[in-house]
Formats: structure tokens, sequence, C-alpha cells
């Protein structure tokens, strides 16, 4: 519902009619976040009435946001979000950045780029501000990147040319430099790029998993050194392992072998023991399969309890799992598809970019009145 529709609610026999209170709060409650924002401009009582919808009313869920950026210079870039509360798409324009080299993104919403020169990355919930800082120590092509804490750390992706293709680096936020750390565990030599590897961060700790073998490394940014490896343990079969970070434990998305099944279990971040919450519909696992690549290039993005899953051959369609609660903790899973709008017109030649993020009503009224954004719906 957007202001406009709002406003019509107010209006009776061509004669305004004031509406107010709990009336007002509850009308509110179903307008999508980015029609708030104007809402809360109409007059103070409005303003009052968005406030308190959104303290008692709303729940705002993570954002799945996409970029296409152009493969060449200067990388022109394009950004859409789905909002699950709203079910809608939603064009974002933006002023444009100066992009040094292509996009690239690890964790939900740490979005970088990186040239001889400079180092660039941010991770607010809509990525509006970035930081750039000395360029990398070692030449990289694909590494896995994560802020943990106060640092951001960059791992293996070696150029061919370096003499350490298991090189670890750390950026440290307060003294702003970066430094070179023990490099990563030899087992990973033949797996140590971000096409191979799922990240996932947790209490001053950066987890990295191979996704084929589950075989599972961490890097601890206080001691600057690795521990592992420990092999993840479902209790059953599984290829292609990802994992990311859920409230204070880890999440696991595996495909069950031999029956093209996925499931997620909850991991305990102390000992990995591994609890399952829920199986994906079949309906939903087709819609994630490639008819020539199969589940090879298999992605999640978590935030809060919210898990976008997509394939990077097969970047359609969107399988969207929301984890539910009840009195024990994660009772079960809510699964649909989302139709990706981006590439709903034929095949995309340009880079596709996920991030999710929990955006919510101050950032959104920062970057609208403060940086000039606008957010269309896309029909």
């Amino acid at each position: 519902m957007a202001t406009t529709e709002v406003q019509l609610l107010i209006s009776r026999d061509e004669e305004d009619v004031e509406i107010h209170g709990d009336i007002l709060e509850a009308i509110l409650s179903y307008v999508p976040l980015i029609d708030l924002v104007p809402a809360s401009s109409v007059s103070k009582s409005w303003c009052s009435a968005v406030a308190s919808s959104l303290r008692h009313l709303k729940k705002p869920k993570p954002w799945l946001i996409i970029h296409k950026q152009a493969n060449r210079s200067p990388y022109a870039t394009t950004t859409h979000a789905y909002d699950p509360c709203s079910n809608q798409w939603i064009k974002i324009s933006q002023p444009s950045i100066k992009f040094i080299s292509a996009l690239r993104s690890s964790q939900s919403n740490f979005l970088y780029m990186f040239s001889s020169s400079k180092f660039s990355f941010s991770f607010d919930p809509l990525n509006s501000t970035w930081f750039n800082v000395d360029p990398l120590l070692v030449w990289r092509t694909d590494p896995i990147v994560a802020r943990v804490g106060d640092f951001v750390v960059v791992a293996g992706g070696v150029c061919q040319f370096e003499d350490d293709p298991l090189a670890v680096e750390v950026y440290d936020f307060n003294t702003r430099e970066w430094y070179m750390c023990e490099s990563m565990p030899g087992s990973l030599k033949e797996s140590a790029a971000s096409a191979w590897l799922s990240i996932a961060t947790m209490n001053g700790k950066l987890i990295v998993t191979e996704k084929q073998t589950g075989v599972t490394h961490w890097f601890d940014t206080e001691t600057k050194s690795w521990s592992g490896p420990y092999n993840l343990n479902p209790g059953q079969p599984v290829m292609n392992y990802n994992i990311g970070s859920f409230n204070e434990d880890l999440i696991l998305v595996g495909l069950c072998k031999n029956v093209e099944r996925f499931k997620i279990w909850k991991m305990s971040a102390e000992n990995f023991y591994c609890e399952e919450i829920g199986e994906m519909p079949l309906a939903f696992v087709e819609k994630l399969k490639s008819e020539s690549f199969g589940f090879s290039s298999l992605n999640i993005l978590v935030a809060r309890n919210f898990v976008y899953m997509y394939n990077s051959w097969e970047v359609e369609e969107v399988v969207v799992c929301e984890l539910t609660s009840g009195s024990g903790g994660v009772d079960g899973c809510r699964w649909w598809s989302v139709p990706n709008v981006v590439v709903r017109d034929g095949l995309v030649k340009d880079r596709l970019v996920f991030t999710c993020s929990e955006v919510g009503f101050e950032e959104l009224q920062r970057v609208m009145r403060t940086d000039n954004w606008k957010f269309q719906v896309v029909s």
C-alpha cells in the first residue's frame, strides 16, 4: 500500500476526514517501509503515528539486494531489492560511486573491490558508505574476504606469481594498517578461493568450510592463527556445504547425496553439533538446479532468521527460507521462491552481485533525505 493509497483511505465524499491514533497506526502498519519515509513528513501527527507503528506493529525483514554491474570500466551498476514484508521488488536509484574494479560480495552485506592502488569496502545496510584504504599487500584474484569485529580478513585467492598461495592479511580499523598473519592451513591449498569455500563469522572468528567436503577451519582475529580441521557431520551424507551466521549459532545448508534434497541444520559455534530444522520442498529444489552444472554453484545469504539461496548458473529464481520460532527456539521453516526481476527479460551478460541486509526506517530516511536516493516499486 503506497502513501497515495493511504491518503485515499482518509478521503470520503470529497471531504477530508482526519484519522489519528490507533486507527492511523493500524493503517500505516500495512505500508511498505519505503513509503513510510514520505508519510512521516505529512504532519507531526503522522510522524508520531509512523514512529508508533514501527515500535509496535512493523517487523522489518532482511532485504535481498542484487547489484547488476557492467563487466568493463566504468562498471555501470543498477541495484534492485526484494522486500519480503511487502513481497515487492524495488529499484534503487542512488548517486554513482567511483568503481575502481569489479564489485564483489561476501557474508551478507559486505561489498568490496580492489585494485593495485587501493582497497574499498562497505558494510552498512544499504552500502551507502564506502571506506578507501591502502591496497592489499599480496595481489589476489579470488580471495575470501570478511569483516570480523574490528578487522577485515583477506585470505587465499592469490595470483600464481605470488610466493604463498595461502597468504592471509588483516586490516585493523584501529591502526588503519594491513598486517600479514599465519597462512591458511596447507590442506586448503587446492581450494583456497571464494569459489570453493563458504564462510561465516562468529565471536571474533572467521569460519571457513570447503563446500564439497565440509572440512572446516577457523581463524581467530585475536591470536591471528588458524585452528582445525573439523569435519562437519549432520548425521547423513552431504555434498555442497554452505554455512552462515545465525544469532549465536551457525546455519548449515547441505545437499543430501543421492536424493537431491536440501536440508538446513542449526550448528553450535562451540562444537559444530548439528540439529536439523527443515527440508526444502522438492518444488523449490528444482528451481535451484542448473541444467548444465547441477547444484555446483549454490550460494546462500543469511541475515537474522532469513536464508536466501541461489545458483550462480541459474539466477532466474531465488529460494527463500524464513526460520520460524517457538518456545523452544527455531521450530521450522517457511519456504517460497522469488522470480529475479533483474533477469526476467532474458539472460544477463553483466555481473550479478548478491547481498542481503536488515534495512531499517532510519537508514531509509537518511539516504532519501540526505543522500537523495530514490526507491521505486517494480511491477
